[in-house]
């Protein structure tokens, strides 16, 4: 009768962690660290050969039922009580070896003669190394060891790392992380790193539709051990070209050449389904664009494998967090281990039939969908490193800087209201049209900036209520707007730039061409249409704002307004603010008065007594009354940026009926020289 011993080696990662944080200054320490994932796998998997004596190969080979990297299941006709001295003894010495960081989960179970099905085996050794009480058992056989509490005589963490290979891709220091400002010469290595953690989605799906098939059990099971490895990830760096981050599409990931990608990455730990780095900032993409690769290798292999029958493709979900260089290790993995556990969890939820990547960022979400999908998607990993390189160019032509950009985050992050904080996005992205014609992109790329950004605000389309309108989600700013605009402020730091020149790229923000009638009509909606809806729905109808503007639908949906200058409201926002709330009402009676006498001036008895389909009357004892019962300047705000936003609006209407004349006019000219012509 055989037995049936399966070994799993975990903690790994920890002990890894724990000997990079205590050695970080030393640079020999962190090169051989670049090899540990796989290595210390590799030497405790030569300690089981050694010690069951399958170092034999043939007859080793024969009695291995799985042999890789972390896990290990294999047959032995030794008795019960020497195979449980055995791995005793094996757990014992690993544990003295690597200061108790690296915990041997094992069991053991008999097999009959008649019954060595390879995959029953497997199966039953997967269930039973995923009992608690496997490692209970564990923990029980080896309490001498484990409760001892004595100084065990280990070996030094750098001889277990021993590693002769030079070093010519990845970094071998963490100081070397930080991208140094070009313009202050500085000998400080603080700064800021990115550190990635990713994971492999879907692996259970794949192994359970292997069903009862032995050998694509193997296949799949080494194809995944030597992908996820330190050698491959360092071979996909190497045959990857730098690029750049304005590449127009996916396929430019092929075609686009430049440096290669390396000297930018520092592995932390590549095995299992896991991929854990720190890169350089201005290498990220880069990065990311390499485990992209990694998983459509895979897939790539996987359906060579499981053939026509295989429906089920792997994914991967990738977090990222921007952290401050010289924190222990253990550190950057909590955090990072969030940014995952969210792409992980909005994959599953929301993209799993048609991403294949999926990224949390710094609290953005992106993905990279599969071929043919995703098109019109604003979640694109691809089309933000276009955004990014699009934004600089931008920035570049003085439409926008960062310091208004920091200045907008500001504001948003200390108000923690979230109609004030609606008030403060609407004011920074207020239109300014240099001219009514929003179709021309070149001349107002000022508002199609502003309009990128807006457009974070508006409700997805799957939420929206009423028919094709979408409306603006205050909770969007603290949920997707102020992630979003940390992330863009970031990647538009100097030395995060492209360094290798800038290639032609696809506009997604300002469009190359005049935009069509459809976005136009998207631009007219959410720059400015909405802005007015949302504050007039904010305003409720005894409020102090509806005396003075108001909407109204009769036919169609249009403004009434007292016909107040935006100059009275800033004067009476100084006014409060001064603690002369009298005043206000002085002023608005009398300059109602003016307005009122001035009007009926300028036109005659008939037309004074024909009501103005666009004007409000304002009633003086109804706002002295009204104005008692409230306190601060926020109903002064909301008239401003109505009347701004109600200005710009007018602009823009004028503007599309004077085009509107232009063209009939031009329409019945030829057509008269047509008739003049036939005649």
């Amino acid at each position: 009768m055989y037995t049936a011993i399966a070994i799993a080696v975990e903690k790994v990662q920890r002990y890894i962690f724990q000997v990079i944080d205590k050695n970080q200054a030393d640079e020999k320490t962190l090169r051989n660290i670049i090899s540990a994932s796989n290595d210390v796998a590799r030497r405790i998997l030569k300690e089981i050969e050694i010690e069951f004596n399958l170092d034999d190969q043939q007859a080793g080979d024969k009695n291995k039922i799985l042999w890789i990297s972390g896990k290990v299941v294999f047959l032995s006709e030794q008795p019960k009580e020497e195979i449980k001295i055995k791995l005793k003894k094996l757990y014992q010495k690993i544990y003295a070896d690597y200061q108790g960081d690296i915990f041997l989960n094992y069991v053991a179970f008999a097999i009959p003669d008649d019954k060595k099905d390879n995959m029953q085996i497997l199966r039953k050794a997967e269930y039973l190394l995923k009992e608690s009480a496997t490692k209970s058992q564990v923990i029980k056989d080896n309490s001498e060891v484990l409760f001892s509490f004595k100084e065990m005589d280990s070996k030094c963490p750098n001889h277990l790392f021993e590693n002769k290979r030079k070093e010519n891709v990845f970094l071998t220091n963490m100081d070397d992380l930080v991208v140094p400002e070009e313009n202050h010469e500085t000998d400080s290595s603080d700064g800021k790193i990115a550190v990635v953690k990713a994971d492999i989605n879907n692996l259970g799906s794949i192994m359970k539709e292997i069903n009862d098939d032995y050998n694509k059990y193997l296949q799949v099971s080494k194809l995944l051990s030597e992908k996820i490895s330190i050698d491959n990830f360092r071979g996909m760096v190497i045959k990857s070209k730098k690029i750049r981050k304005y590449s127009v599409e996916e396929e430019s990931e092929k075609s686009e050449s430049g440096e290669i990608l390396k000297k930018a990455i520092l592995p932390f730990y590549v095995a299992g389904d896991d991929i854990f780095y720190a890169v350089r900032i201005n290498a990220l993409f880069e990065s990311i664009k390499v485990l992209h690769n990694t998983i459509k290798d895979i897939n790539q292999e996987l359906k060579k494998i499981q053939g026509e029958s295989g429906k089920i493709e792997l994914s991967i979900a990738i977090g990222v967090v921007f952290v401050n260089n010289h924190q222990p290790v253990r550190y950057y993995n909590q955090m990072v281990e969030k940014e995952l556990s969210v792409a992980k969890k909005n994959m599953k939820e929301q993209k799993s039939l048609n991403s294949v990547v999926g990224i949390s960022m710094a609290g953005n979400l992106f993905y990279i969908y599969k071929e043919g999908l995703g098109h019109g998607e604003n979640d694109g990993f691809f089309r933000f490193c276009n955004e990014v390189g699009e934004l600089e160019e931008i920035m570049e032509e003085k439409i926008f800087t960062r310091t208004s950009l920091h200045n907008l985050l500001m504001n948003l992050e200390t108000e923690k209201d979230k109609d004030k904080q609606m008030l403060y996005a609407l004011y920074y992205l207020k239109p300014n049209l240099r001219t009514g014609d929003i179709g021309n992109t070149q001349e107002n790329k000022d508002l199609y900036f502003k309009y990128y950004l807006l457009c974070h605000l508006v409700e997805d389309k799957r939420d929206r209520k009423n028919g094709d309108e979408r409306y603006f989600v205050p909770e969007k700013i603290d949920d997707i707007l102020i992630p979003k605009l940390k992330l863009i402020l970031l990647f538009l730091k100097e030395k995060y730039s492209d360094k290798f020149g800038k290639a032609k790229i696809k506009k997604y923000i300002v469009l190359q061409n005049e935009a069509d009638v459809a976005v136009q009509k998207r631009i007219s909606h959410v720059m400015f249409d909405e802005p007015i809806n949302h504050i007039l729905e904010v305003i409720e109808k005894n409020n102090i704002e509806s005396m003075i503007f108001k909407k109204y639908i009769k036919g169609k949906v249009f403004c009434k307004n007292a016909n107040f200058d935006i100059s009275i409201f800033f004067r009476a926002k100084k006014l409060i603010e001064s603690d002369r709330k009298e005043q206000v009402k002085i002023i608005f009676s009398r300059y109602n008065s003016i307005i009122n006498y001035q009007e009926g001036s300028e036109a005659g008895k008939d037309n004074q007594e024909k009501e103005n389909v666009h004007r409000l009357s304002f009633d003086d004892i109804d706002f002295a009354e009204r104005i008692e019962k409230i306190s601060g300047t926020e109903w002064l705000d909301r008239l401003i940026l109505l009347c701004q936003y109600n200005q710009q609006k007018i602009l823009l209407k004028t503007s599309e009926k004077e085009r509107k004349a232009t063209q009939q006019l031009n329409s019945g000219n030829r057509e008269r020289k047509y008739n003049k012509k036939k005649h």
